[in-house]
C-alpha cells in the first residue's frame, strides 16, 4: 500500500509543478491553447489544399477540359438534367438522371458559351494547373 502511494506521488509530482506556474501566470495557457489551436487548423487546410493539388495533378481518371466540355446545363428535377456538351466542335444534348445518362440529339445550331463573370474568370485561372505557353 505505501509503494502504490509513492508511486501516485511520484507520478502526480510533475503535474503539481505545472500547476503553480500556470497559476502563477494567469492566462498564458490560455494563449498557448490559442496559438495551438491556430496552428493546427492552419496544418488541417494546407494538408487538405496540398491532397486536392496532387489528386488533381496525378489523376489520369479525371477528365481535361480539352477532351469536353459542358456548354449549358437545365436542371429539370431535383436529380434530372439536361446538358449540352461539346465533344469535337460538335453540341450533343444529354439527359442525365440519377441511374442513366441518354444521349437525345445532336444540335445543328451550336448554343453560345456564357461569359464568366470576373469572379468566375479568376477562380478558373487560379485553379487551372496547366501553363499555357
Amino acid at each position: 500500500m505505501k509503494r502504490a502511494l509513492i508511486a501516485f506521488l511520484l507520478s502526480a509530482a510533475p503535474t503539481w509543478g505545472w500547476a503553480s506556474t500556470a497559476a502563477a501566470t494567469p492566462g498564458a495557457g490560455l494563449n498557448l491553447n490559442i496559438v495551438s489551436m491556430l496552428l493546427s487548423l492552419m496544418l488541417v487546410v494546407v494538408t487538405i489544399l496540398v491532397l486536392a493539388f496532387l489528386l488533381k495533378r496525378f489523376n489520369p481518371n479525371m477528365a481535361t477540359s480539352d477532351d469536353f466540355k459542358v456548354v449549358r446545363t437545365l436542371a429539370l428535377g431535383t436529380k434530372e438534367r439536361l446538358l449540352v456538351v461539346e465533344i469535337d466542335n460538335k453540341q450533343h444534348l444529354l439527359g442525365v438522371t440519377p441511374q442513366a445518362i441518354n444521349y437525345l440529339y445532336e444540335l445543328e445550331n451550336p448554343l453560345p458559351e456564357r461569359e464568366m463573370t470576373p469572379l468566375a474568370k479568376q477562380l478558373s485561372h487560379l485553379l487551372n494547373t496547366k501553363n499555357k505557353t
